[in-house]
């Protein structure tokens, strides 16, 4: 099994320029893994940990909280929202996600937020504690959310090795990235990541009822894999595979609801009450024997003058309110807006074109489900044209990717969502290495840039950080632009040269390319 692997030092040539400096690539009849302790997947687990390990060092000025002043957060590059939701959640006083306080997340992430919470009391109540107690809590939580998201970091690598067939080492792409190292811990998108890892492989394994599970435990955790089942679609439209698909399809959906109904169901409504989320609405099931089906059901109600909101649906409400985010192209749009200059005119009506007055924004709503509707058009139209089946990895990153690119919130640990994608998709370190150092430039601009915001005359100028948006958009594209090339010619696609088909694919791996034999 091992003899076949393929090496990156005999494969890619940064790789293989790196390895001189430490002797050279193995030889022909070099034994790798074989009967060893160090196997291919251990040393995968090794380098995960240590990435994992040196993202604690880089958060760990930001572990206490009570350190967040003078922008500490943003000049050491460290902010976790896993740190500043804590409190803003009321996890630190004891609240119960969902039912004593709403949530800005599916309800999975509630779940884990709440077990964290659970296992902090009970480490807090057996250590001694060193100052404050609530401060104590808080790093107690962190690094309780540190070990899980690490676990998951794990799981990531192994399901991505597993997916890459003959090219294990491959997800050494990913257990190095720069993206884990700083933003394992700013988000709890490693969970989803995991599941939906999990769902990929079950997938490629030609299960579609458990990848169906799998990948509905993930959108319940974070929407992002519903996304997923479009390019499978598409795939399996090409294949004549819809009933693998359909299985898993039904699955994902049946799951996601099922998770989260029973949370919605018998979570209480809050409003913003004098700037604090206040219960003004008991849960659904109490309320239907005498406010109805429809209105017990109802996400928004309006109670003694206040718009009340179903804790579990407050996360696609904030979805809708929220205007443009800091890395999105429409707050670039919108601040060409100006008084000056003989493009003025042209400036404006751009910036117009994007910019609401409303909450929820209109048309930027609007716009941006129209873009991602011509995203995944675009997606099919690259499916059915392209001279053999693309991959499944190759599709889900340009669908991810697309989506990313024309939504309005593009926080800075969603490229997380891409890496094993990418990694699986076009296997090159240097288009990648190039993306991820971007991906860090942009991150210490956002943080000078609002050390900027915050006290003007610090920090970097807005522009700065437009510019590393700019330039991490570009090189994402880039990559991008490369997995295209190799859907549009195969023979390109390094995965495939060994005469492979698509070791993700499950049931599509190997089967009949109805184009081709339309063509023949």
């Amino acid at each position: 099994m091992t003899a076949v692997l393929v090496l990156p030092s005999s494969d890619d040539p940064v790789v293989a320029a790196a390895v001189e400096a430490v002797g050279g690539p193995p030889g022909r009849h070099a034994r790798i893994g074989d009967r060893r302790f160090w196997t291919p997947m251990r040393v995968l687990i090794a380098l995960t940990l240590l990435t994992s390990l040196l993202g604690f060092a880089q958060k760990a000025p930001c572990r206490d909280g009570s350190t967040w002043v003078h922008e500490h957060q943003y000049t050491r590059a460290c902010y976790s929202d896993v740190v500043a939701l804590y409190s803003a959640e009321g996890l630190s006083s004891g609240q119960l996600p969902y039912y004593e306080h709403p949530v800005e997340y599916p309800v999975v992430i509630g779940g884990v937020m709440e077990l964290s919470s659970l296992m902090t009391r009970a480490v807090t109540a057996a250590l001694p504690s060193h100052g404050s107690e609530v401060n104590a809590r808080g790093r107690h939580f962190y690094d309780i959310t540190w070990l899980l998201v690490t676990i998951c970091a794990l799981v990531v690598t192994v399901t991505t090795a597993r997916l890459a067939g003959r090219r294990v080492w491959d997800a050494a792409l990913f257990a190095l990235s720069p993206a884990l190292l700083l933003h394992a811990t700013t988000n709890w998108d490693l969970i989803a990541m995991a599941l939906a890892g999990l769902g990929l492989l079950a997938w490629a394994r030609r299960r579609p009822a458990a990848a169906g599970v799998l990948l509905g435990l993930a959108t319940a955790t974070k929407l992002y894999p519903v996304l997923f089942l479009l390019p499978l679609l598409f795939l399996c439209l090409r294949a004549a595979k819809l009933r693998a698909w359909g299985v898993a399809a039904a699955m994902t959906v049946l799951v996601a609801v099922g998770v989260s109904a029973p949370v919605y169901l018998t979570a209480p409504s809050f409003a913003d009450v004098n700037g604090a989320q206040t219960k003004v609405l008991d849960a659904p099931l109490s309320r239907i024997g005498t406010d109805g089906l429809f209105k017990a059901l109802a996400p928004h109600q309006r109670v003694n003058g206040v718009e009340a909101t179903n804790a579990v649906y407050r996360f696609f409400e904030l979805n809708q309110t929220r205007g443009a985010d800091w890395d999105s192209l429409y707050l670039q749009a919108q601040h060409l807006r100006t008084d000056h200059g003989s493009l003025k005119g042209v400036r404006n009506a751009i910036a117009g074109f994007v910019t609401d007055g409303t909450s929820p924004p209109t048309k930027l709503n609007l716009l941006v489900a129209v873009l991602v509707l011509l995203v995944m058009a675009g997606i099919a139209v690259l499916t059915f044209i392209a001279p053999r089946r693309p991959r499944v990895p190759q599709l889900l990153f340009l669908t991810v990717t697309g989506f990313l690119l024309v939504n309005k919130v593009d926080s800075p640990q969603y490229v997380l969502w891409l890496v094993p994608l990418a990694v699986l998709a076009h296997p090159r370190w240097r288009p990648f290495l190039a993306w991820q150092a971007a991906e860090a430039v942009l991150l210490l601009s956002r943080f000078y840039f609002f050390v900027s915001n915050d006290k003007p005359g610090q920090g970097i100028d807005i522009g700065w950080f437009f510019a590393a948006v700019l330039l991490r958009d570009l090189l994402l594209v880039g990559f991008a632009a490369y997995v295209v090339r190799d859907i549009l010619r195969p023979d390109d696609d390094v995965v495939r040269r060994d005469g492979v088909d698509d070791p993700a694919g499950g049931v599509l791996d190997g089967a009949p390319d109805r184009r081709a034999v339309a063509l023949a």
